[in-house]
């Protein structure tokens, strides 16, 4: 019922402005919007509008109520453009989640490398901090054979 209602303000408004251009702040009374937001629907290339010479914009009563309807809230006219928009970025979320399962995968083999790397450098310190050497048994000091034949001794 409410969509009936709009689309007959929407057609009166038609047919009582037909021909007719608004200044931005008259229409953003018609539309019940604020001026920046019209201001910025003309910016986005959304509403067409005349440029004047002193820098302020005259809108076309048709595109004005092309974009927006009478009580201020934008048209439906491109629902299937809205379709297909939710289409493609549903496919680009798939595509981004398969690209960062692929990079979860990967992070997760550099930390399971990096854990096998800590555990190798943890047992080389445990071996130095353990390790006792052998201490070598007290031989006797090694004579030149050249000792030996002056003194005859060994």
């Amino acid at each position: 019922m409410r969509a009936l209602v709009r689309t007959d303000a929407n057609a009166q408004a038609r047919t009582r402005y037909a021909q007719v251009k608004f200044t931005l702040a008259q229409a953003a009374i018609e539309a019940g919007k604020n001026r920046s937001t019209l201001l910025r629907a003309i910016k986005n290339g959304k509403l067409s509008a005349e440029k004047q010479d002193d820098g302020s914009y005259l809108i076309d009563s048709s595109e004005l109520f092309r974009v927006y309807d009478a009580q201020g809230t934008p048209m439906q006219m491109h629902q299937p453009a809205q379709g297909m928009h939710k289409q493609t970025q549903q496919t680009a979320q798939g595509e981004l989640i398969d690209a960062l399962r692929e990079q979860i995968d990967l992070l997760k083999a550099q930390v399971a490398r990096e854990q096998e790397q800590a555990d190798h450098w943890r047992n080389q310190a445990t071996m130095l901090l353990t390790h006792q050497p052998e201490t070598p048994k007290a031989e006797p000091p090694n004579r030149s054979r050249l000792y030996e034949k002056l003194f005859g001794r060994k």
